[in-house]
């Protein structure tokens, strides 16, 4: 396979049958189209038979080795031996053989030709389908989008979980407005001084439980805080956040004057010193709940049909009527009984007004229970089997969406905060919100560009500077077989502005940035952060080429029937070095029995610091990178000639496969074809 080719010297790749490297051809073939010693014909010598597989195309010195194949030689693994030969020493030896026909020369260039015509055709078509991607990006129509999704709300849960955010938190969270609907009806009924006061706009408001002495304990939900201390019941009331000089006030409208506390960091609150009236309710007594029993109602309904004489022996005399001509109307009477249930009515509690003095406020979230708001959002998350997650943080949180003229985008959520890029590329982070002499800095931990948003008076929000930002977005492909979901990367780029609150995410905006994830395992493991732009400079793009040696990929793996090809749109990566070295020098033992992408896909599947410290690594590693088209091809942008490692993996027959291999790239074009043959299964 000359210089695109896996390294002859590696045992395991020297056991290949000679169709493993018939592809090899494919970047040879016009190089040794005036080459004396021509691959693929059989000589006889010594009443053996010989061929040339390939030769190096680089060195035509008589020194330069070529690989020979000896297919009267069976080694005990049924696959036949290959030799290294100089071209001197095959010059030399094929003179005194039997020499191959007119007839098997023609056909052996022949095939050659045909297999340059092939090659030509796919990296044609490889380039064609680049610059088109590229044309695309270009005019910002886009590329790798999603399949338009069926509605607004499986748009949302789709985003919602391509960002990084779990499943059963996404669902959580879509379905907590109808459970809080329904808990403020309930409480409404119940407790009229319980009722919900309405939630304000989008922006900063409180998170957690915090306690203290004397019964001291406010529980921050949607839309207000429930507010109780000594013998008082849970109240809710409204509350509202501000900042003055570098410091959060929090004030709650409770009666017979508000509550102003100051909140110190996320673990403490309070509140003027001396002691504090409160005017709350208690339990006034219980209203018992009624029921009626249930009970059966019946109906009959009559149907006709008209039958001969013959059949009228399946029916009685009276269900019977003659039409004549021998025909009878024959009348079915059928009984349903319908069960309608007994109605009922729960009891409650009746709550009635109550003045309290409780002591001086001094709270604090460390080894406070667990809040309503919590609780709902836990009920929902394992009601759909997922996990619960991270605890929402306590203390100052954000809540709503921010949308800028650029289509940036940020949607805040009680654990995290999405960043998005036009209405499908997105990620989600944590953050923090930290009052300041100089404003209100939410700041948001993202790994590659840290994010700091000002609140300014108005309410929008500032990101100090107009510079393109990144989204390292993700599009679902699947579920694997342990129903994990599956991404592909989904990069779009938008300029910064100030964000402003918004009821929805920017439906446009943003460039894309054509490049895919470092490596499939990753992608796969439930939250890696995606290669940066150019990887600092050293990750050879379509813009911006760091060498003329281009690798074209094809899918050798044959679909299944109405099936994509199972490399259809992977992340193909080259590396400047193997996964198993980049291991090595981070300090990671691959143990006995294991592989390098196992230790990589246990770590990232268990969410261990190995996996980031790995994923960096392969970063920092990156030569190039592309995504497969819907056939499984692609084409390297240029990197220098030299040894690079492949790393591509992929499912195939229900087995997990993934191609490692060194290869070696001479100036200008090379290419590959990958099947099972030249895969290694990961068990």
């Amino acid at each position: 396979m000359g210089s695109s080719c896996p390294n002859r010297h590696r045992p395991s790749l020297r056991l290949a049958t000679a169709t493993l490297f018939g592809f090899c051809a494919l970047s040879v073939a016009a190089a040794q189209a005036n080459d004396p010693l021509l691959p693929g014909v059989t000589y006889v010598c010594s009443g053996e038979r010989i061929f040339i597989e390939s030769c190096n195309i680089r060195d035509t010195s008589d020194t330069s080795t070529c690989m020979v194949g000896h297919p009267d030689h069976i080694q005990p693994n049924g696959l036949m031996q290959y030799t290294n030969a100089t071209r001197g020493a095959l010059k030399k030896l094929f003179p005194t053989c039997t020499q191959p026909s007119a007839k098997q020369v023609a056909a052996a260039k022949a095939f050659q030709q045909k297999q340059q015509d092939i090659y030509n055709a796919n990296v044609q078509k490889s380039n064609d389908q680049l610059n088109a991607a590229q044309q695309q990006a270009q005019s910002g129509a886009g590329y790798g989008q999603p399949t338009p999704p069926k509605n607004a709300e499986e748009r949302e849960m789709r985003r919602c979980v391509s960002s990084g955010r779990l499943p059963s938190s996404c669902t959580g969270n879509q379905l907590l407005g109808a459970f809080s609907q329904m808990f403020t009806q309930v409480t409404s009924a119940l407790a009229p001084g319980m009722a919900p006061k309405e939630g304000s706009s989008s922006g900063p408001n409180m998170a957690g439980v915090f306690e203290g002495a004397g019964h001291w304990r406010l529980d921050f939900i949607d839309g207000g805080v429930l507010v109780n201390c000594s013998f008082l019941s849970p109240n809710q009331e409204a509350y509202s956040l501000d900042f003055k000089e570098g410091r959060a006030v929090l004030i709650i409208n409770t009666r017979p004057k508000p509550l102003v506390l100051t909140l110190h960091g996320t673990e403490t609150i309070t509140g003027p010193p001396g002691p504090v009236t409160i005017d709350g309710v208690v339990a006034g007594g219980y209203t018992p709940g009624s029921s009626s029993p249930g009970h059966t109602e019946t109906s009959q309904t009559t149907t006709h049909e008209m039958v001969d004489k013959s059949q009228t022996g399946n029916y009685g005399q009276s269900q019977l009527t003659y039409q004549g001509n021998n025909q009878y109307d024959a009348a079915t009477t059928h009984t349903n009984s319908t069960y309608v249930a007994g109605a009922s009515t729960p009891g409650y509690t009746n709550f009635v007004p109550k003045r309290a003095t409780c002591p001086a406020i001094n709270l604090s979230s460390k080894g406070a229970g667990t809040g309503i708001q919590t609780m709902q959002t836990d009920l929902l998350k394992t009601a759909f089997g997922g996990d619960k997650g991270p605890p929402t943080p306590p203390g100052i949180r954000m809540h709503g969406i921010f949308a800028a003229s650029t289509g940036f985008s940020v949607e805040f959520f009680p654990e995290s905060v999405i960043l998005g890029c036009g209405p499908d590329a997105a990620r989600a982070y944590p953050y923090t919100v930290e009052p300041g002499a100089s404003g209100v800095a939410i700041k948001i931990a993202a790994p590659d560009h840290p994010l700091a948003l000002i609140i300014k008076p108005d309410g929008s929000l500032d990101p100090g500077s107009s510079a393109p930002y990144q989204v390292h977005g993700r599009v679902v492909t699947g579920q694997d077989n342990n129903d994990n979901f599956t991404f592909a990367p989904l990069e779009q780029t938008c300029n910064l502005a100030t964000l402003t609150p918004s009821k929805t995410i920017p439906s446009s905006g943003g460039a894309t940035t054509m490049l895919a994830s470092a490596g499939n395992p990753a992608a796969t493991a439930g939250n890696p952060t995606a290669t940066p732009a150019n990887n600092g400079g050293t990750l050879s793009t379509s813009a911006t080429p760091l060498g003329n040696a281009t690798l074209s990929i094809v899918s050798g793996l044959p679909p299944q029937p109405g099936a994509p090809n199972p490399l259809a749109g992977h992340p193909y990566t080259l590396l400047r070095n193997s996964v198993a070295d980049i291991l090595a020098k981070q300090g990671i033992s691959v143990p006995q029995g294991s592989s390098p992408y196992k230790v990589l896909g246990i770590a990232c599947g268990n969410h261990t610091p190995d996996c980031q410290k790995i994923l960096d690594a392969v970063k920092a590693n990156a030569a190039s990178a592309i995504r497969a088209d819907a056939n499984g091809s692609g084409t390297f942008p240029g990197v220098a000639p030299g040894t690079y490692y492949l790393m591509i993996s992929a499912r195939y027959n229900n087995q997990a496969l993934v191609w490692d291999h060194p290869i070696q790239l001479k100036p200008g074009p090379n290419s590959l074809s990958l099947d099972q043959r030249n895969a290694t299964p990961i068990n």
